[in-house]
């Protein structure tokens, strides 16, 4: 026996009443890390979640991994940990890579500044001083005792590989990729469009005489290469292992991994 539909009248007289599926805003989020155990996890190669199982297929096919679920709440149910830990993207332009210092509670972000000011127009507290410390360090140490903001920078981005997918992000909480960001957005600038980049998890590995051992971690790094004005633009592997970053030149840093609040 088949049940009948049920419907109310007064949607169907005024069908436009009736609620809208809603579309994300992005197709997908690329991620430098994950939780094991309640515990945050770098990683080496790129993991990428999407709510789409066609992004997710189409990101297993160019990318290496498998589509496959995750625990979230959120719309992003599906992950696929790539083989890659370097991609091509295009950025329409330098607004597309914004930064902000954010501390985060149990319900989202609780504080909002650039550094000095907060900067969330509906926060009372909106152009005032936000009282963080103007020494970086301090800033750092303040933000790894999770009592002071940390860097929340957000990159939008297509895949230059698929660019009919639709719009990407990267999240990110990386103290040195704060220090780019002056020149990524020079780069961008001077692009004038949609730009050619390489998006990847630079490996550092260095001696720390501080802590007395060797610290090893993955930071992201954007490099901006020129415009995108056509496939034949596309760099080659071979070139992409040549060309210069000039996002992250000569910069020392002792960061302990750091990726997004939450993974």
């Amino acid at each position: 026996m088949t049940t009948a539909k049920r419907t109310l009248k007064l949607l169907e007289e005024n069908p436009d009443a009736r609620p809208k599926p809603r579309k994300p805003s992005f197709a997908g989020r690329f991620r430098a890390g994950m939780q094991l155990n309640n515990r945050p996890v770098a990683l080496s190669n790129w993991r990428v979640t999407t709510g789409d199982p066609e992004v997710a297929d189409a990101i297993a096919s160019l990318y290496g991994g498998k589509s496959e679920s995750w625990e979230t709440t959120k719309e992003d149910a599906l992950q696929v940990l790539t083989e890659k830990d370097s991609v091509q993207v295009v950025i329409n332009n330098a607004d597309a890579v914004t930064f902000r210092m954010a501390l985060y509670g149990m319900q989202g972000p609780i504080h909002l500044c650039d550094g000095y000011t907060f900067v969330d127009p509906e926060d009372a507290q909106f152009g005032k001083p936000c009282g963080c410390p103007a020494d970086l360090r301090a800033k750092k140490d303040g933000a790894k005792a999770g009592k002071l903001p940390k860097p929340d920078i957000a990159v939008k981005f297509h895949l230059a590989d698929a660019p009919d997918r639709g719009m990407f992000r990267l999240m990110t909480g990386s103290w040195d990729f704060l220090k780019t960001l002056e020149t990524v957005w020079a780069d961008l600038d001077a692009v004038g469009g949609p730009a050619l980049c390489t998006l990847k998890l630079d490996l550092v590995d260095f001696w720390s005489d501080n802590l007395g051992k060797q610290i090893t971690y993955r930071r992201p790094q954007l490099i901006v290469h020129g415009p995108d004005s056509s496939v034949d633009s596309r760099i080659t592997a071979a070139e992409r292992q040549t060309a210069k970053p000039v996002s992250l030149a000569n910069v020392t840093t002792e960061d302990e991994p750091t990726d997004e609040p939450p993974f």
